[in-house]
């Protein structure tokens, strides 16, 4: 399977992807900004990277649609990519756009999700992988991961912790998928011949 990545910054989920790579391959890398430190992780893995320039939304997606259409890959992933697809956009690739988000969606989307669970005193926080429509962080949930707020959390210590373990809920997601064990029919997301009507939830910690 042929995997797009987009990225913003740091790349630590495109790190993961790139050293998994179990049944998928990823092809080429997107971002928005010249100096995310992720561009540099896809070359050391030898994988094209193509900045763009997203001041201009129009602009910017109406040139990242035509290196999708040539690079044609089987899934876009979101990987900590902040800015925000126009419907026009998800809707030349219908469900083949996945995100990784840092809560467990529906609760808190968008920013801050991490100081608003620990304000709202959750006890629980984790991450979600979700298919991508033309609502913010409201797409279909694929899959989720847990772990405990402590008491003595901060945003960043929670940050810290639920890293790791978004990485293996990201690469074990797409590995899923890429074996077709994840799939849509009749516009239902099943995963082994199941429905997914709740994310599945890979770890609890």
């Amino acid at each position: 399977m042929r995997v797009v990545v987009f990225i913003s910054g740091r790349g630590s989920n495109l790190q993961a992807l790139l050293e998994d790579q179990n049944h998928y391959k990823v092809t080429h890398v997107i971002s928005n900004r010249s100096q995310a430190a992720g561009l540099t992780t896809a070359e050391r893995f030898s994988v094209p990277t193509t900045v763009i320039d997203w001041r201009d939304k129009i602009q910017a997606e109406a040139q990242a649609i035509t290196l999708l259409n040539n690079v044609k890959p089987d899934l876009i992933i979101l990987a900590g990519f902040m800015r925000v697809l126009s419907a026009e956009f998800v809707a030349q690739f219908p469900r083949k756009i996945i995100n990784i988000h840092p809560s467990l969606l529906p609760l808190y989307p968008g920013l801050n999700t991490h100081q608003r669970a620990l304000e709202d005193r959750q006890t629980i926080h984790g991450a979600t992988v979700h298919f991508v429509d033309q609502h913010l962080d409201r797409g279909h949930s694929i899959s989720q991961c847990h772990i405990n707020i402590k008491a003595d959390d901060s945003a960043e210590t929670l940050a810290d912790r639920l890293l790791s373990k978004e990485h293996a809920l990201l690469t074990t997601t797409v590995k899923k998928i890429a074996q077709g064990e994840i799939y849509w029919r009749n516009k239902q997301l099943y995963y082994n011949n199941q429905i997914i009507s709740q994310p599945i939830l890979w770890s609890n910690t």
